[in-house]
């Protein structure tokens, strides 16, 4: 489902729903904590956005909670301040004792330098200032599978559903391959 809405191209994908249904049917009650923090986490970056001078293009809401596409750059502070606004968010949360574990979880993942992740956009900024752009690919790129691939091990050591659900969503984002 699309709308648009002052300027913004919103879009809710069927996936959202699906989640939902499944967390509703098993009594899962942590999947809708996990939704609305990660979403939360989402606002941080929007907000920060806007404060910075930016603005967005489009915001979709899908398993994963909120996901955003920008309009234009911004200069490399404003961007690894923009990439670290989500992860104050969380840590906010994290101090105030408020959900603490699926923030904390939130916090530790999106410190990971996995792209797309937060600290994955800012481990990729930096090497792109250091690096031309081919050594830089490799390097982000076999950052994310090495932390990958830990991360997946350990969900699965730990039988935690909501790390597995995130793991689930890494994969497709790196198989997809959108490294821009």
């Amino acid at each position: 489902m699309k709308f648009k809405l002052f300027d913004i191209e919103f879009k809710i994908e069927y996936s959202l729903f699906i989640i939902l249904l499944i967390a509703l049917f098993a009594k899962n009650d942590s999947v809708l904590f996990l939704l609305l923090f990660s979403s939360l986490h989402e606002v941080g970056h929007i907000l920060s956005l806007y404060l910075l001078g930016g603005k967005a293009k489009k915001i979709t809401f899908a398993y994963y909670g909120i996901g955003m596409v920008r309009h234009g750059d911004l200069n490399f502070l404003s961007e690894i301040i923009f990439l670290l606004s989500g992860i104050a968010i969380n840590s906010v949360f994290v101090i105030f004792n408020f959900q603490r574990e699926i923030n904390f979880c939130l916090l530790f993942i999106n410190l990971l330098p996995i792209y797309p992740l937060d600290a994955g956009r800012c481990v990729k900024l930096i090497f792109e200032r250091v690096f031309d752009f081919n050594v830089s690919y490799k390097l982000y790129f076999s950052f994310s599978v090495v932390c990958f691939v830990a991360l997946l091990i350990f969900s699965l050591y730990i039988k935690n559903f909501n790390l597995i659900l995130i793991c689930v969503y890494l994969f497709f984002q790196i198989i997809r391959g959108n490294y821009d």
